[in-house]
């Protein structure tokens, strides 16, 4: 198995996988409305394939976080994480995680994602600073979580609103 760059050509392999993941109530979930009309970042998004098959994925998403003082700054959602159900617990979706998360210090990019901490933590995801933010759609507040530098800078009131493509800056390139 070997990991690479998320590719257009990869969303005909990874759309189902991600159907036999989530089900199909996974575009009324709060992070599809995040994603709707945005453009996968790349350089930040990956897909796990052997022999031309494809295993796993995770993608990045452009984000704007308001917050009720001060300027916008820029967000990355992470996910969906998505793994061959079959083929969980082989380590696949660590390496995927892993992988976008040595991307995003790289860049030095804050990211946020609905989640599970006990999982997630290890990449330094966290629901401490996210509290007080509002997002389109009910999301439990232990699975609303945030990576950043200085994560103190991010716990006040803040809105992600799904459509915020005009103004959302753009992030540094891959």
């Amino acid at each position: 198995m070997h990991l690479r760059p998320f590719e257009d050509q990869d969303v005909e392999a990874v759309e189902p996988l991600l159907d036999r993941c989530f089900g199909p109530g996974r575009h009324l979930r709060t992070a599809a409305r995040l994603r709707a009309g945005r453009r996968r970042l790349r350089g930040l998004s990956f897909t796990a394939e052997e022999a031309g098959c494809v295993l796993g994925a995770v993608q990045c998403w452009p984000l704007l976080w308001v917050p009720e003082t001060g300027p916008a700054r820029r967000l990355v959602l992470l996910g969906p994480l998505a793994v061959e159900p079959a083929l969980r617990g082989r380590g696949i979706g660590v390496q995927l995680m892993t992988a976008v998360a040595e991307a995003l210090d790289a860049r030095a990019l804050p990211a946020m994602l609905i989640g599970d901490q006990p999982y997630y933590g290890r990449w330094g995801f966290s629901p401490a600073a996210t509290g007080q933010w509002r997002l389109p759609g009910p999301v439990e507040p232990d699975r609303l979580l945030l990576r950043a530098r200085r994560e103190q800078t991010w716990n006040r009131p803040a809105c992600v609103p799904a459509h915020a493509r005009r103004l959302e800056p753009a992030l540094p390139p891959a």
